[in-house]
């Protein structure tokens, strides 16, 4: 997952680090924990935006091509 939505070791360490505390985590610690994950959360969703509109624009590639395709190999 890290790799796809461009997530660099240290952040992941970090991901890791701040999950692993929440389940413990005193009242003190708890608000900033949450708000780490939130930016992860949003950080993550931005990505996966990015590439679902990267994909449509790959999938629209793609049947432009079948389109060709399918029109040259019919006319012959």
């Amino acid at each position: 997952m890290r790799r796809e939505l461009g997530f660099t070791l240290d952040e992941m360490r970090d991901l890791l680090t701040v999950l692993g505390a929440l389940p413990t985590a005193g009242n003190g610690e708890r608000p900033a924990l949450l708000d780490r994950l939130d930016m992860f959360h949003t950080a993550a969703t931005t990505r996966v935006d990015a590439l679902r509109e990267q994909l449509a624009t790959a999938e629209d590639f793609a049947s432009t091509l079948r389109h060709q395709l399918d029109q040259h190999t019919r006319t012959q």
